[in-house]
């Protein structure tokens, strides 16, 4: 059914994924891996999405597809985004030609669709990466074109349409180089995320929360705080009144860098930041999205069940709830064991084995 190929050509991929950080990064984390291999590699997705951006700080080349959401959307507006897709998705397999790719991987998210769909329209086979237990939108439509998945859960399969292989999810090296805490130290370091778009309920009270800990505790604590964009004003202004030292941005560039800074990361449950936040072997307080199909809950359940982490759910977003869980875990020797706990999820190999997944597929044509 595939192309045969040769030396020039045998080892060139095309990597699509993006909309959020939750499909670039695991992309980002594959690419990697296959460069050390000698495989040439390129990104595809929109010219809008953080991926352009990534892809080209890390020295890959990119190559803008157009694509819309379809989710929550009319029916109007879905008719746009499949007349948007058909375009584009021609115009993706003439660029699967041109560069000479043997394969295209993606990693889920409405901009991977066409590179996706076109690869196949090439008679390119077409490998998924799905983290979450519930796969995407995008990754279970593409599941039908597809020749196998990487998965992070078993359970994933019973909702593809094509076969998977449990790999874990892949993490950028720089998480899994980050040394493990052994001690803490007199300043309590936190990392607040709320996913790349921010979580404005975790904006409205984490500062408040945080205030009345450093009162009552006696506490002294430096915060990075990832707002989102447009976000940030207003976050920052409820620190100042809490006299909390905060740093407040929109977007942070250098996620390692800020978890190998923190002794407690709250955070959102997505499950590309879960499995960094485990690479990291950081412990987390977890307040799930309570949209998204409940696999933000599971995914957090998940850490909780071995003690890594503890949960929040929705209801439970009160400030007085939250001075109390903050409280018992800042006040004894939890964080050291909850971090280990932590790293000891972590699937250092996945992306390698990603990798290995798509050579024995390519090469079994």
């Amino acid at each position: 059914m595939f192309p045969s190929t040769d030396d020039d050509v045998g080892k060139r991929a095309l990597l699509a994924g993006g909309g959020s950080g939750g499909h670039v990064f695991p992309a980002l984390a594959v690419a990697d891996e296959l460069v050390e291999r000698g495989w040439q590699v390129s990104f595809a997705g929109t010219a809008e999405g953080m991926e352009a951006r990534l892809a080209a700080s890390r020295g890959f080349d990119f190559h803008p597809l157009a694509a819309l959401a379809v989710r929550g959307r009319g029916l109007g507006q879905r008719w746009r985004a499949a007349r948007v897709v058909m375009r584009s998705t021609l115009q993706a397999r003439n660029l699967v030609r041109r560069l000479g790719a043997v394969a295209v991987v993606a990693t889920g998210g409405y901009a991977c669709v066409p590179a996706a769909l076109g690869g196949f329209l090439a008679r390119r086979p077409l490998l998924l990466v799905e983290p979450n237990a519930m796969p995407g939108l995008a990754n279970r439509f593409l599941s039908f074109f597809a020749k196998q998945a990487a998965v992070a859960w078993d359970e994933t399969g019973n909702h593809l349409h094509c076969p998977t292989e449990r790999t874990g999810v892949p993490v950028r090296r720089e998480f899994f180089a980050i040394e493990a805490p052994t001690t803490l130290s007199g300043e309590i370091r936190l990392l607040v995320l709320g996913g790349s778009q921010g979580a404005q309920a975790l904006n409205r009270v984490i500062p408040g929360v945080l205030e009345t800990l450093s009162q009552t505790l006696d506490l002294r604590m430096r915060v990075v705080h990832q707002a989102g964009r447009g976000k940030v004003e207003e976050t920052r202004a409820g620190y100042q009144a809490g006299r909390v030292d905060a740093e407040v941005v929109a977007f942070l560039e250098d996620v390692p860098t800020a978890m190998s800074e923190s002794d407690l990361v709250l955070s959102r449950a997505g499950a590309i930041t879960l499995a960094e936040i485990c690479a990291a072997g950081r412990p987390a307080l977890l307040f799930p999205l309570a949209l998204a199909g409940a696999h933000q809950l599971q995914n957090a359940r998940a850490l909780e069940r071995v003690g890594a982490a503890e949960v929040v759910e929705p209801e439970g977003l009160e400030p007085e709830r939250l001075v109390q869980v903050l409280t018992g875990l800042l006040e004894d020797s939890r964080l050291l064991e909850m971090a280990h706990a932590s790293r000891a999820l972590a699937a250092p190999d996945a992306a390698s084995r990603i990798a290995d997944q798509l050579e024995g597929m390519v090469g079994g044509r």
